[in-house]
């Protein structure tokens, strides 16, 4: 309860300019995010945060999730074209549990990633991010202050399109027969996989997400970076939000090494 009243405190101002955004848009929605705020503080700040992030960049937000059926938290405008947006928030208890890193800043020492965690979160929302006929973005959130950091920095998001890279060494009669050189398996990428048929191709995955904003709320400013889909049912322009940054995989990454750019 008390470390729930903290984070109303910190994050007041940006939970009053929600409060008063929600009142445009019917009583009903002010209230389930009222009662989110009650049930679930971190959530519904997430929720705050992303609706403040897009506006700042001069996005017009508008809420989409159907109060029954649930869908995109948002549906978004700019430029004459449109995109949703759903939120997602990684709780500080189960960031600690998963990385192991405590919310306060401190020197860091060994601490594990949260890109299975990530992954598991693109798996679950993809079908509510299908049947849309403009791009879904996925608004991956926290506001665990060292996690935001250390695990949504450059290299963490490039490992979500590469997946960790392994040094590895050829052996032949017991000794070395090539020098060492970086592999993956792919195993923890989002949007790329093996293809089970033909191991040596690759097929792609979760194609109804565009996008990726990985969203570290728990410091000012915030630490915000993107990740593009390769080939997703309907492709992001991050020109939208020109001051996030983007990952996506360079071309030619079907058939030479893994190569990530920032665009």
């Amino acid at each position: 309860m008390e470390k729930s009243f903290d984070l109303k405190y910190t994050y007041a101002e940006v939970n009053n300019q929600h409060h008063e955004w929600l009142q445009h848009f019917g009583g009903q929605r002010l209230k389930k995010w009222e009662d989110l705020l009650k049930a679930n503080p971190e959530a519904a700040i997430c929720e705050a945060e992303t609706r403040k992030l897009l506006s700042d960049h001069n996005v017009d937000v508008q809420p989409y999730e159907d109060l029954s059926h649930g869908g995109p938290d948002f549906i978004c405008t700019k430029d004459g074209k449109t995109f949703y947006v759903e939120v997602t928030c990684l709780t500080i208890n189960a960031v600690t549990k998963t990385t192991r890193l405590s919310d306060t800043p401190k020197r860091a020492g060994c601490y594990a990633l949260l890109t299975s965690r990530i992954k598991n979160e693109i798996r679950s929302k993809t079908p509510q991010c299908a049947n849309f006929s403009a791009p879904c973005v996925l608004a991956i959130t926290t506001l665990h202050f060292t996690a935001g950091r250390l695990c949504l920095a450059k290299p963490r998001v490039e490992e979500l399109l590469t997946a960790t890279y392994k040094i590895t060494v050829d052996f032949k009669n017991g000794g070395a027969a090539s020098p060492p050189y970086l592999t993956t398996d792919l195993k923890n990428s989002v949007f790329i996989r093996p293809d089970n048929d033909s191991p040596d191709w690759i097929e792609h995955a979760s194609a109804p997400i565009s996008a990726l904003l990985l969203c570290g709320f728990g410091s000012v400013p915030p630490n915000v970076l993107g990740c593009l889909h390769p080939s997703p049912n309907h492709p992001f322009e991050g020109e939208l939000l020109p001051n996030i940054k983007f990952a996506r995989l360079a071309d030619g990454y079907q058939n030479e090494a893994l190569k990530v750019e920032w665009i």
